[in-house]
């Protein structure tokens, strides 16, 4: 089992009036949730691929002093790669270095934000694509299904299976589209 994992995500002109992104990323050790962040994006992303890379780069920047955190605890190896998980083939494409049709729409992308392709390359940390309906992190940047949210307090360990408590309703009700 890997200690530290980390998930990105992001959703698309999610405010109505400055239509600006609004970013949420987390990370685990040992599957338990030790950091989590969601907030606006400072400026509107052109497309979902860029507005998921920006939440990964912020991701990518508390993953740079969280692992040397770890690191100074002795939590994990000195040269443990930490894996991201993405739910955006052109985000992930982009962060690779690939060229193809969906990387080819981040053209624009500003260049301090290819400081991922350099923390990959130095086996910092390592991209996976997951799917949305697995994406842990989808609950910090919009309303989801008493399900779904559910499947995510207990895989970060927030909820027992089976437990049905009133702690449960009180989160769930916070975020929760019934």
């Amino acid at each position: 089992m890997e200690p530290l994992i980390a998930y990105s995500d992001a959703d698309w002109g999610n405010c109505k009036t400055t239509r600006r992104s609004l970013t949420g990323y987390l990370i685990t050790i040992h599957n338990n949730l030790v950091f989590w962040k969601a907030h606006k994006q400072p400026t509107v992303s052109l497309s979902s691929a860029e507005a998921k890379y920006r939440s990964l780069t912020d991701l990518t920047s508390e993953i740079m002093w969280f692992r040397q955190f770890c690191k100074e605890l002795d939590i994990i190896e000195r040269h443990e790669t930490i894996t991201v998980h993405e739910d955006n083939q052109g985000c992930i494409d982009t962060a690779n270095g690939d060229c193809n049709s969906n990387s080819q729409r981040m053209k624009h992308v500003d260049i301090q934000l290819h400081f991922i392709r350099e923390v990959i390359s130095a086996s910092i940390i390592q991209l996976t694509y997951t799917p949305t309906s697995q994406m842990l992190a989808d609950f910090l940047t919009k309303a989801v299904f008493r399900p779904a949210m559910r499947r995510a307090m207990t895989n970060l360990g927030l909820l027992q299976t089976g437990d049905t408590g009133c702690v449960e309703r009180e989160i769930v009700s916070q975020y929760v589209i019934n």
